[in-house]
């Protein structure tokens, strides 16, 4: 699964690459303003990529999570099921065969059914509340990866915002500009690293 996705944003980034490629050789025919919206959209459209390509990466180990959690609760869920089928299986099948064999006995198999029950109703309680703090854990933690996302995105985009309107602003030649883009690039990579 991961492979293809890698495969599919390889491509994708190829694609891109040459995209922008057509668009830097379109700029140098064409006048000053459409070269800075195009050189805009080169210089955030792949930080904005990034970013989503980031958050879907996100999504999905958030999603695969849950579904190894939900996949792990089903699972204890049948097994105790089936050790609670079995105890009342076992106790059924010794209450009757004490029954036939010591009726004197009904006092201590009342207080061995007693006991049961309440080892049961222990565990039962025990596995609730481990499911509880479980879940609450997993939306603490999905919390946090949201808010952390947001946040970056809210920081890319007045980064953004503050770029583009220095960069409309000025007017900046083109060696400026290449000096900008170079500085901002580099930017981006120490914060995503």
């Amino acid at each position: 699964m991961t492979q293809s996705k890698s495969k599919k944003t390889n491509s994708s980034v190829k694609q891109r690459v040459e995209k922008e490629n057509e668009i830097v050789k379109d700029n140098k025919s064409g006048g000053s303003g459409e070269q800075l919206e195009q050189i805009r959209a080169l210089l955030f459209g792949e930080q904005l990529y990034k970013l989503e390509q980031n958050i879907q990466l996100q999504q999905d180990n958030l999603s695969e999570r849950l579904d190894n959690l939900e996949a792990l609760i089903n699972k204890n869920t049948g097994d105790l099921d089936k050790k609670v089928s079995d105890l009342q299986q076992g106790l059924l099948e010794n209450l009757e065969a004490n029954r036939l064999e010591h009726v004197s006995q009904e006092a201590i198999l009342e207080e061995s059914i007693t006991r049961l029950d309440k080892r049961l109703d222990d565990f039962q309680q025990a596995t609730e509340q481990d499911f509880s703090e479980t879940l609450n854990s997993l939306n603490n933690t999905a919390k946090d990866i949201n808010q952390s996302l947001q946040k970056e995105v809210q920081e890319l985009t007045q980064k953004l915002e503050k770029a583009s309107m220095e960069l409309g602003a000025n007017k900046t030649d083109r060696k400026t500009l290449a000096a900008l883009l170079e500085s901002m690039a580099s930017n981006l990579t120490e914060n995503q690293a």
